[in-house]
């Protein structure tokens, strides 16, 4: 890649990449793989990064929004293994389901399911009880 390629697309100005480049810099390295990578390589590689999932925020802002005690907030692990537990709920699990049931759009569920593939017939189960 050019010089001025690796400025356009990753903001390195170009004193910054020749001071790199200088013999002994701890950044020397990546300063030849950016000089050896080819411009259609690199747009790939980041084109494909930028298709990753985002994380289901939604849901769990729509059931820790509720929650006034910011100690007793979910995390997407904690909603997740929600779906998943056997034992008696506690009352803030409760008070979260209730809230899915009420407060959740179809759309936040259906991206929450699909992101951590929890079956449709568990969370039925775990909505209808």
């Amino acid at each position: 890649m050019k010089v001025k390629d690796i400025h356009s697309v990753f903001g390195v100005a170009p004193a910054t990449y020749f001071d790199w480049c200088k013999k002994g810099h701890k950044k020397k390295k990546l300063a030849t793989l950016l000089k050896n990578i080819e411009l259609d390589e690199a747009l790939a590689l980041l084109e494909k990064e930028s298709k990753e999932k985002e994380k289901p925020m939604m849901l769990l802002s729509t059931v820790n929004c509720s929650i006034g005690n910011k100690q007793k907030h979910f995390t997407l692990t904690k909603l997740k293994n929600l779906f998943y537990k056997k034992e008696d709920l506690d009352p803030y699990e409760k008070y979260a389901l209730k809230t899915i049931k009420k407060e959740a759009t179809q759309q936040e569920i259906e991206e929450f399911l699909n992101y951590y593939h929890i079956p449709l017939n568990r969370v039925e189960k775990v909505l209808s009880a």
